[in-house]
Formats: C-alpha cells, structure tokens, sequence
C-alpha cells in the first residue's frame, strides 16, 4: 500500500471513528431546549442518550458480526444508511418518545464507525502495524470531543436543536459517500465465514474464553472505566465544587483530549519500535502513577483544577498508549473472524463502563472524591490487568 492510499485510509477510517461522539457531544448543549419543545422535562431527554448507548451496545452484538459473513464495506454502508434516517426521525421528532426511539436506532447504527473500522485494520495488518493504524485513527475519534460541542452550541444558537441533527445527516451522508467511493473491502470472500445465530453464540463463547482476549480486554476496561468515570462526574466536580464557569470547565476538557490526540499520535510513533506490551505496560505504569497522584492530592487537601486536570493528562495519555495496542492484542488470535471478536469486546467494554459510570453518578457526594477514588482503582487495575494476565501470555507454560 502506497503512503497516499495509507493517508487516506486513515483519514477515511478516522472520519468513521468520529461519528459516535459526534452523535452525543454535538447534542449535549441542547438538551434544555429540546426539553421545552418537546413539552418535557431535561431528565427524559437526558434518557435519549441512554437509549443511543443501549443501542450502540446491541448492533456492536448482532449487527457488527454479520460483517464477518457479508464484508465490512456493504455492512458499514447499511449502518450508515440506517444512521442517516434515524437522524432524519430525530429531527422531525415530535415527541420524547419517538426521539428516544430513533436514538436508539442510530446508536444501533454506529457500529458502522465504532466497531468496523477496527475489523478493517486487523484484517489488512498484524497486530503491531493493525495498532499502529488504529493509534493513527485515534487522532481523528479524540479531536471529535473537542469540536463537537462548540458545533452543537453553535447551531443551538443559530438554528435550533433540530439543526444539530440536521448536522449529523449531513455527516452521515457525506461519510457514506466518502465510503463508497473510496474505501475498498477489506475482506475478500473466500475468508467471509457463514454466520447464523447459533454460529453467533458459538463465536461469544470462543471469544470470551479465549485467554488473550480476556487479559488485554481486563487493560482496556479498567482504563475505559476511569475514563467514563471522568467524563460523568468532572463537570459537576469542577462548576459544583471547584466553583469553575461552565467556559472553564470546556476550556479544560478540550485541552484533555487535545493530549489524547497527541499522546495517539506519539502511541503511533512508538509501537513499532517498542512493541504493543510494551507499549501497554508503559502505559498501565503511567495510568496507575496518575490515579493515585490525583486521589492522593484529593486526600492532601489539593482542592484546586489543577490538582485535577495534570494527573488527568497522565490517565489520558495511559488510554492513549493502551486502548488501541490492547484492542489490537484482544483480536490478534481470532484472524478472519475479527468483527465477532471486536463485537463482543465493544459490547463488553460499554456495558462496564456505563456500569462505573453509573456507580460514579451515584456515589458523587459534592466533592471530588467518588470521582477520584475510582479513577485511582481503575488505574491500578489496569497495572494488575497488565502484570497479572497480559505479561504472563509471553512466559512458556513451563516457566510460568
């Protein structure tokens, strides 16, 4: 593959990345107003991003590993389709619960951008130079976070709510095309594998009994879990405790996934050179040092943002140098099957991290502490994940 066809695979890859926080982070300003059009109140719609989660978690389970059977390019095509019109339903919503409905199918949709862009990396690359893709895509996915907002915000301002999922067809349409014209299918016909439903369920059981899987998906969901956690809590930590506008809570959050672009790029760069355990211990370290920096400064008495935001731009960093080399060592044993495999690891990684999520919301007391008590935890998961289960896959039986 030339160096251009390589560019634009990951910018193409990438831009598909993209579409799932572009899906939530564009609508969060705008839940107040869609509140009141809809005659309801904020927390029923704050419900609509449940029912897109929910559907996200399912077509990552049923959808994604029909790509397996069928291709990725016309399954990623179908998903965007079905993508755009449920878009087109959320804008015309009239009422909560239709709106929560079509969330729910265009979350079930964006398996299309989640899900199969990784398949396609490890169907074209080995698990070293399939991580090094994957670090690359994962500039485009973190700088999706830092401009959504300020677009939802914009078109809030402008042209109403309903304009933002205007915004979301026309990215749709815009990547489907891009898609059909320019990406070419990654799995031939003859490594396609029949699936039915029992093929299905046969698949889950191979995947989650496979020992690689679990060790490197233990890495993944502990650091996903730390950053779930941030992400649910941070803002009410920040305006509600540390007294922060809104503006500087958003100032803070952007430069956050600003280094995750960053530390992605950097992950790239090293993986080659280091290998992707190495590349996963350096950063379970590195993971583990910062939530325990932050959740000690919490203890001291560091009531400050800082206090917050520096050991969070090491715990951003340690998911940079984690969650593509562990997803690419998660999928690395099941080859042709690698869209059942990346399935089940998605849908498994959503479910605890809505669950951490979840716990985080509940247990906030008004202080930062729930916060980074579990950020602290999750970081030394991912140290024990690394020692306890990753290191030990490279030791023969008779060493171990």
């Amino acid at each position: 593959m030339t160096r251009t066809n390589y560019l634009i695979l990951v910018i193409l890859l990438g831009i598909l990345q993209a579409l799932p926080p572009f899906s939530i982070d564009t609508s969060l300003a705008a839940i107040p107003a869609m509140a009141a059009d809809l005659i309801t109140d904020a927390g029923s719609i704050q419900l609509t991003l449940s029912a897109y989660v929910f559907g996200a978690a399912a077509g990552q389970l049923v959808l994604s590993p029909l790509s397996d059977r069928y291709g990725r390019k016309v399954m990623m095509l179908g998903g965007l389709a079905a993508y755009v019109i449920a878009a087109i339903g959320c804008a015309y919503a009239s009422s909560v619960e239709l709106l929560a409905a079509m969330r729910f199918i265009q979350g079930s949709s964006t398996f299309a951008g989640r899900i199969l862009p990784r398949a396609m990396a490890r169907d074209l690359y080995d698990r070293e130079e399939a991580a090094k893709l994957l670090s690359y895509m994962a500039v485009f996915s973190g700088m999706a976070p830092i401009v959504a907002p300020l677009i939802g915000a914009t078109l809030l301002d402008a042209y109403g709510w309903r304009s933002i999922f205007v915004f979301m067809i026309g990215y749709g349409i815009v990547t489907m095309i891009l898609v059909a014209l320019f990406l070419k299918e990654s799995l031939p016909p003859e490594r396609r594998i029949m699936l039915g439903p029992a093929t299905m369920v046969a698949n889950l059981l191979i995947v989650v009994r496979n020992r690689a899987f679990l060790s490197y998906g233990a890495c993944i969901f502990c650091t996903m879990g730390g950053l779930m956690c941030f992400l649910t809590s941070s803002s009410s930590v920040f305006i509600i405790f540390l007294k922060q506008t809104p503006q500087q809570y958003a100032y803070a959050f952007g430069g956050i996934m600003i280094a995750y672009s960053l530390f992605s790029f950097i992950a790239g760069r090293l993986v080659s050179r280091i290998g992707i355990d190495g590349l996963i211990h350096s950063g379970a370290v590195i993971g583990c040092v910062s939530g325990i920096a932050m959740w000690g400064s919490a203890v001291a008495g560091y009531n400050t943002m800082w206090a917050l935001i520096i050991p969070m731009f090491g715990y951003i960093a340690a998911l940079s140098f984690i969650l593509p080399q562990a997803t690419a060592g998660a999928l690395s044993p099941f080859g042709d099957m690698a869209g059942s495999a990346m399935s089940n690891l998605g849908f498994i990684q959503t479910c605890i991290a809505a669950t951490i999520a979840g716990i985080s919301g509940l247990l906030f007391d008004g202080t930062q502490m729930p916060m980074v008590t579990i950020i602290a935890v999750m970081g030394i998961g991912s140290l024990v994940s690394y020692y306890g289960l990753v290191r030990p896959l490279r030791i023969p039986p008779s060493e171990s």
